[in-house]
């Protein structure tokens, strides 16, 4: 007895040690949706631990750099609930650049009009005010096949 229980998702523990991962369907979407869900009710920490369990199995992955991106950018959203400028600007910046290989659309969410608020944001950082009055984005989603991705190091796409 004595010390504090160790949590299932605790830093001392490995999460591949934990039991399951909740909401996991093999490729992520499960998680997926629940952090669409949570990030458009305004729960950024939330919504931000259901993408990392997508995330996770697959960091280095196809997809490893979308889930970093929605991850970053619902940080940043919490960051700026708590005025905190630069952790803000940090994670919509790094959040954006990660999502921007997969624009418009990838995995049914639509990019585009995310990294553009985004980006406006971080335009209504460039002053030294605070910039009040920020409206959080809402993540849209889209049954559509996604559009074919440009592969990396390739020119125009050829490969």
């Amino acid at each position: 007895m004595g010390g504090k229980p160790v949590s299932p998702a605790s830093p001392r523990r490995p999460r591949s040690l934990t039991a399951p991962i909740l909401g996991w369907d093999g490729y992520g979407h499960v998680s997926l949706e629940r952090g669409v869900e949570l990030f458009n009710q305004g729960l950024y920490w939330e919504s931000h631990e259901a993408w990392e369990e997508a995330w996770m199995p697959d960091r280095k992955g196809p997809d490893g750099g979308f889930y970093k991106g929605l991850i970053q950018v619902a940080a940043g959203c919490l960051h700026y609930g708590r005025r905190n400028r630069r952790g803000a600007v940090n994670k919509w910046r790094s959040g954006a650049d990660y999502l921007r290989p997969y624009l418009p659309r990838h995995l049914g969410v639509e990019l585009e009009p995310l990294v553009t608020q985004v980006d406006g944001f971080l335009a209504a950082f460039d002053g030294s005010q605070w910039p009040d009055g920020l409206v959080m984005p809402k993540i849209d989603r889209n049954p559509r096949p996604d559009p074919p991705r440009k592969e990396e190091g390739t020119a125009g796409g050829q490969g």
